[in-house]
């Protein structure tokens, strides 16, 4: 399912694949843009490419995943994201990256990135970061994974994936 990034100038694709139910849903706050909630899934990869040349030069940018949790949702503790330039990735680095926290009512951890509230009633959390030295490298790859718990996964809700400078 490919799902448009609300509210923004920078045009990001992204995709979210699921083995079982995703639905589009509206979102009145998001300017009535389709937002993906994902109702049952065994494993979760979201996926959101950009264009460099979309973006100013010499220039460090962080990207965000940008979601809600339904108060039912479920075994979405962890998951690993990461931030790559296309080119540069090979066969056997597909799961490497940063251990993530979604849901923390039930994490007792203290390593890994952890969401944060933000004013607009969103959570967002920092899948990484790059760097876009001359506009020539490509697309950026940001990607959030969990396929390792193939426990039943419901109520995500992704609203997109926001870049922004450092």
């Amino acid at each position: 399912m490919r799902v448009p990034v609300p509210d923004s100038s920078l045009k990001v694709e992204l995709s979210i694949t699921a083995v079982e139910d995703v639905v589009a849903i509206a979102e009145s706050r998001v300017s009535l843009a389709e937002v993906a909630e994902l109702l049952k899934v065994c494993w979760l990869e979201i996926i959101g490419l950009v264009d460099v040349k979309m973006l100013q030069i010499k220039t460090s940018y962080s990207a965000y995943l940008v979601f809600k949790l339904e108060d039912w949702s479920n075994e979405l503790d962890k998951a690993t994201a990461s931030v790559r330039f296309v080119k540069e990735i090979t066969d056997g680095s597909g799961d490497e990256g940063y251990l993530m926290f979604l849901d923390t009512k039930n994490c007792q951890c203290d390593k890994g990135r952890f969401p944060q509230c933000r004013g607009d009633g969103w959570m967002e959390i920092k899948l990484g970061e790059f760097f876009n030295n001359l506009g020539d490298d490509g697309e950026v790859e940001m990607r959030l994974i969990e396929k390792n718990n193939l426990n039943w996964k419901s109520g995500l809700v992704v609203r997109g994936i926001d870049i922004r400078p450092n």
